[in-house]
Formats: structure tokens, C-alpha cells, sequence
């Protein structure tokens, strides 16, 4: 059996968006905004009117961010398909969004996998199935491969490319290419594991959070002030280890592992891990209605999307003016 070619990620001129919920509209939006065609495929009921809504609400933070070109969404170039299947024969890669369930997945993935020709790279924006266990389901496993985005999909920068144990490395690579085309910043996670990287540094913070509110350290006001207002700034601009390296002064991460890290092991011990009983569940549900101040979703996620437009173009500047390279 011979290796397939691949189209190069930059000639890729089609894309069939498998499942277009809020992640799939997202990614659709994206990849309209580079030029790319979309061939979408949902079940759901007022799914082409949904998404087309969608897009043409996203569209002018796209715009602000100079990632759109054009005044208004190419919607011209959206179409949907009557089948996973239709799509994934029709489009020069697939990227399926379906319900975070393995079996639902499975057997989606299996569907699209026979549909499509073998030298068309199958990519999965699940959230935290290790890709081993979706690539199973595939007759051509090799170019199956992660690429996980973060909501909102069309304006978050990251993406993780995690592959499966029979991915080929030249996918892996691939996915990388074309994450980089799409605007995207790709890391590469070099082993499996549930919920990948990204979420389960998220879920960490979270489990305290949780825990701080349950065990009544906080309102939940005051826990979100402590993240947005200590933490976030910072972590705008650097990650937690360059953040704890410049905590150290001119000793750097040594100096700060010296002087601090009994203090660390301490604080890095979970106090606790909450369960989700019905209790503690109220008292989430209970946290959400305190922090949202009653306002509704809908204008939550407005305001969200436009002020991400300012934290972003603020953190592509700092990009250009941070320390590169290597200081003998």
C-alpha cells in the first residue's frame, strides 16, 4: 500500500464542517473568513438559518481583528449537505464537531472515513477523547488527528494538535501547517491524555475555584475578581512558568524555587476535590446567577466576543515587542 499525498494545507479550497453547533458554526465562520469554502452538515432543526445568523454576527469582530477581508460574510460560499457523508465526499478535508460522546463519534468518524478518499486528512475538534480511542473506529487511522480549539473558536488563537497512536507524523505536521494558515496558534501535545493539556490546566484552577466557593473562602464574586484582576492581566502577555520565573527577580525560576517552593508544595496541594452532587450543583447554578448579575447569556456572550477583539489586538502587540532569540 502505497502513502497517500496529501493536498498542502494551503490549497485546501473546501472544508466539510461535520456537526454545526456553536463549535462547527465557529470554525465555519473562521474558514470562510480565510477564503475557504464550507460544506456543513447538521440534523438539527434550523440548523442553515442558525449558522448563517452565526456567522453574520461574528463577522464584524473578524473584521476589527483583520482576519475578514470583506465588508459582509461570503455566504455564497456556505452550503449545506443532506449527509455526514455527502460533505466529506465533496470537501477537500473534514472537520467534524459532533457531540462530545465516543459513540456518537465513533460512528460518525467511521461514516466519514469511508466517504471520504483516502488522501483527505480527517480532523476532530473534540475536547478531551484521547484520539486513540476515535481513530479506532477508521479504515485509514493515519490521517485521522486532534486539532481542539477554545470557545469562541473563530477568535480564540490556540489550538492543540494531539495525534493518536496511528497517526502519521506527516499529519501531525500537516495539521500544524494548516492551523498556522486558519490564523491559528498550534501547540503539539506529544502524549494522550483525557481532556488533553489545555482543559485540564482550566479544570485544576477550576476544582479550586469550586472548592474556595463550597467551602465558603469566598463569594463567587471575589473568586472571579481574584482570577480577572491577579491572574489574567499577566497571563495575557506570559505563561505561568515565565511568570513565575520573573517572580524570582534577578535569581529568576531558581531564586523563586529557593525561596519559595516549600511554600509552593503547599499551595499546589489540592485542598480538596468537590463532587458534583446535587448540592454542590445548586450552589454552581447559584455562583453563575451571582456573577452574570442577572444579565442574560446572549448579551454575556456579546460582550465577551467584542472585548476579546481588544484583549487580543493588545496581546498581538505585545507578540511583536517581547524578547527573542538567544542572549549570550
Amino acid at each position: 500500500m502505497t502513502n497517500p499525498t496529501y493536498l498542502r494545507p494551503q490549497d485546501i479550497r473546501s472544508v466539510a464542517v461535520i456537526g454545526a453547533g456553536s463549535v462547527g458554526a465557529s470554525w465555519a465562520t473562521l474558514f470562510l473568513a480565510h477564503g475557504i469554502e464550507v460544506i456543513a452538515h447538521d440534523p438539527a432543526p434550523n440548523v442553515v438559518a442558525r449558522v448563517r445568523a452565526f456567522i453574520e454576527n461574528a463577522w464584524p469582530s473578524l473584521r476589527s481583528l483583520g482576519i475578514a477581508s470583506t465588508e459582509s460574510a461570503p455566504l455564497d460560499k456556505l452550503r449545506f449537505a443532506s449527509s455526514a457523508t455527502e460533505a466529506a465526499a465533496q470537501a477537500d478535508l473534514v472537520q467534524e464537531n459532533v457531540l462530545e460522546k465516543l459513540e456518537l463519534k465513533a460512528q460518525v468518524l467511521s461514516e466519514v472515513d469511508a466517504a471520504a478518499s483516502p488522501n483527505k486528512i480527517i480532523i476532530s475538534s473534540t475536547g478531551g477523547i484521547p484520539p486513540t480511542a476515535l481513530q479506532a473506529s477508521c479504515r485509514h487511522p493515519e490521517r485521522f488527528v486532534v486539532v481542539h480549539p477554545f470557545n469562541p473558536s473563530h477568535l480564540m488563537p490556540l489550538v492543540e494538535v494531539v495525534a493518536g497512536k496511528r497517526t502519521a507524523p506527516e499529519v501531525v505536521q500537516w495539521a500544524m501547517e494548516f492551523s498556522r494558515r486558519v490564523g491559528k496558534q498550534p501547540i503539539q501535545l506529544n502524549a494522550e491524555a483525557p481532556g488533553h493539556m489545555t482543559n485540564r490546566l482550566q479544570a485544576a484552577l477550576l476544582r479550586e475555584a469550586v472548592y474556595c466557593l463550597v467551602e465558603g473562602i469566598a463569594s463567587a464574586r471575589d473568586i472571579d475578581a481574584a482570577l480577572r484582576y491577579g491572574l489574567a492581566p499577566r497571563w495575557t502577555l506570559m505563561g505561568s512558568l515565565l511568570t513565575l520565573h520573573l517572580a524570582g527577580g534577578p535569581g529568576g525560576m531558581a531564586g523563586i524555587l529557593d525561596h519559595a517552593g516549600a511554600a509552593m508544595e503547599e499551595w499546589w496541594t489540592p485542598l480538596g476535590q468537590p463532587k458534583l452532587t446535587p448540592e454542590v450543583k445548586a450552589k454552581v447554578v447559584a455562583a453563575a446567577d451571582e456573577v452574570a448579575h442577572g444579565w442574560p447569556i446572549s448579551e454575556w456572550v456579546r460582550w465577551r466576543d467584542e472585548n476579546l477583539v481588544r484583549v487580543l489586538k493588545t496581546q498581538q502587540q505585545s507578540e511583536r515587542s517581547a524578547p527573542r532569540g538567544t542572549v549570550d
